[in-house]
């Protein structure tokens, strides 16, 4: 019974704490709606004091307008008096117009008839001058074309005048520049001519002291084997390479210091070539140490194989160079022939032989230019080779510079 009694009294007292949360939460909800009513109520008086302000700023324009409106009536109501004062004015000068119009129509009549009169004899007039206008102008435009055929024929006289002086100016050039192409032509003969007869002489020279050497039959220069000269990766001459030496420069030199070859020989050269192997900064010292020894070998005072006054004249024209491994020479296969790239190379130079050269491309440009269909021959070079020493055909050579 206590159980559920008390179970009743638990329960009212649920059901009244329900009622109690129902009023709070009705109480709340009014209290946002009235909220919301007074904000809407705020939103309309504000919107209401807006239109307010907005309706008295016209009212103000209305106003000035009105005035402005009246004013302008005013302003047309004083132009309409004035224009009518100008209409009875315009009206009193026209009635003086017509009367004088009147007149003027009198004296217009009467000037008519002398303006017709008039007109005839401007007519017969224009007549006559338009006939003497028009012979006058066919009159000018004949003149005109004449001075114009003037001025075209002495411009013209003077353009050939012209064009003849330059014409036989032009003919002396040409026949001035064919005797100078003639005389180069002539030199360039002569010059590969001697050239030829060089390498052929040497090669005869060369061949009759039994000497093994290579004449290069288009520049006459003649490759001696490093091996042959040098002991491998050395610079000084070795006992063999000095019998080499004393046994082909005499024989050499006899021929290119001749009383007939001296006078074009300008410059002889000894060049020092390396093979591939090693560093070209350091070929390119052993090469120049290898042609500078040499050089200051048959250079030397007391040098028994030559003269003095070779000697002297050797100096003169000799040059020592070193070329590294920059002109190796290659096998058929294109490997690198190193025993024929190892090689002390003695060469000479003609007089003025770059010039010529110049010279001999500038007539071939000529020529093929005034004769392009004509073939060119070049001139004959005598093409001699002795037996190649055995020693540049079978040449080794080991080290990180055996050049």
């Amino acid at each position: 019974m206590r159980m559920s009694r008390y179970s009743r009294g638990r329960s009212r007292s649920r059901q009244g704490g329900d009622r109690n949360s129902f009023w709070l939460s009705f109480s709340d909800l009014m209290s946002a709606l009235v909220l919301v009513i007074i904000l809407v109520l705020f939103y309309i008086l504000y919107q209401y004091f807006l239109m307010y302000d907005d309706y008295e700023a016209r009212r103000d324009q209305m106003v000035i307008l009105q005035a402005s409106l009246e004013q302008s009536e005013e302003d047309i109501a004083a132009q309409e008096a004035a224009l009518a004062a100008a209409q009875s004015e315009l009206d009193e000068k026209n009635n003086a117009l017509t009367t004088a119009q009147d007149e003027l129509t009198a004296a217009q009549d009467e000037l008519t008839s002398a303006q017709d009169e008039l007109t005839a004899a401007q007519e017969d007039l224009a007549v006559q001058q338009m006939l003497l206008e028009a012979a006058q102008r066919a009159a000018d435009q004949t003149q005109e074309e004449l001075d114009a055929r003037e001025e075209e024929l002495q411009t013209t006289l003077a353009q050939l005048e012209q064009q003849q002086a330059q014409l036989n100016e032009q003919q002396s050039q040409i026949s001035s520049q064919q005797s100078q192409l003639e005389q180069q032509q002539r030199q360039i003969e002569d010059l590969v001519g001697i050239r030829t007869q060089i390498i052929s002489d040497l090669s005869s020279a060369l061949r009759a002291a039994n000497i093994s050497a290579t004449v290069d039959p288009a520049s006459g220069a003649i490759a001696l084997a490093s091996d042959v000269l040098f002991d491998t990766g050395e610079s000084e001459l070795s006992s063999e390479g000095r019998a080499r030496i004393d046994a082909f420069l005499p024989v050499y030199l006899d021929v290119l210091f001749s009383e007939e070859y001296r006078p074009y020989i300008s410059e002889i050269i000894i060049e020092g070539h390396t093979d591939s192997v090693g560093g070209y900064i350091d070929n390119l010292l052993l090469s120049q140490q290898r042609a500078y020894n040499v050089a200051s070998y048959v250079l030397a005072d007391g040098y028994p194989y030559i003269s003095d006054e070779m000697r002297a004249h050797l100096r003169e024209v000799s040059t020592a160079n070193g070329r590294s491994f920059s002109d190796l020479i290659y096998n058929e296969d294109g490997t690198e022939n190193r025993s024929a790239s190892r090689r002390v190379v003695f060469k000479f130079r003609l007089t003025d032989e770059q010039m010529v050269a110049q010279l001999q491309d500038l007539l071939e440009q000529q020529n093929a230019a005034s004769a392009p269909a004509a073939t060119q021959t070049p001139a004959p070079e005598e093409s001699v080779q002795t037996e190649p020493a055995p020693a540049m055909e079978q040449m080794t050579g080991t080290g990180t510079n055996n050049g």
